[in-house]
C-alpha cells in the first residue's frame, strides 16, 4: 500500500515538473496595428515620409500604402509584436519591398528590403546592384486630439 502512493506521489511529481518544462506553444497574441500610421523610411534617394492604413483581421493585414508614387496595396501579418509586410509598387519598373519591424503601442521600429527586382528591370543604384540593402524605417499613429482636450486647451 505505501508503494503505491509513494508511485503515485512520484507520478504526480514528475507530470508537473514535466508540464513545467514543455514550452508554451499557443501564439501570441497580435498586437492592435489596425488604423493610420505616418512614416519614415530610408529609400535609395534619401529618407522619405508616407502614411499606411492597415486593416486587421486577427493576425493578417491588409492596406494601401501612401507615398509621393501614389497609393499601393499592402498585405502582411503580426505575431504578437512582430509585424511584416510588403508593399507591391507599380510603374515602369515594378518592385515589392519587404517592411519587418517591431510594434510598442504607438510606434513601430523596423527594417525595409527590396525584394523581388531583380526580373523587373527595377534597380536600387546607378551601377544597378543585385544585392539590395537593408533601410531602417519608424511609423507613429498620427496624434489626434478630441473635442474634450481641444476644449479644455482653451480653459
Amino acid at each position: 500500500m505505501l508503494r503505491r502512493i509513494f508511485l503515485a506521489i512520484f507520478l504526480l511529481s514528475l507530470t508537473a515538473v514535466l508540464a513545467a518544462q514543455t514550452p508554451d506553444t499557443t501564439p501570441a497574441k497580435p498586437a492592435n496595428v489596425a488604423g493610420e500610421w505616418e512614416m519614415s523610411w530610408q529609400g535609395r534617394l534619401g529618407t522619405e515620409k508616407c502614411t499606411f492604413d492597415l486593416q486587421q483581421d486577427a493576425n493578417k493585414l491588409k492596406g494601401t500604402f501612401h507615398d509621393q508614387r501614389g497609393a499601393s496595396q499592402l498585405t502582411g501579418t503580426v505575431d504578437g509584436k512582430t509585424i511584416t509586410f510588403e508593399v507591391k509598387f507599380q510603374g515602369l519598373r515594378p518592385f515589392t519591398t519587404k517592411f519587418t519591424g517591431t510594434v510598442d503601442n504607438d510606434k513601430i521600429e523596423g527594417k525595409s528590403k527590396a525584394i523581388g527586382v531583380g526580373g523587373s528591370g527595377a534597380f536600387l543604384g546607378h551601377a544597378g546592384e543585385v544585392e539590395q540593402p537593408e533601410h531602417p524605417w519608424t511609423a507613429n499613429r498620427p496624434q489626434q486630439t478630441t473635442g474634450a482636450s481641444q476644449n479644455s486647451a482653451k480653459n
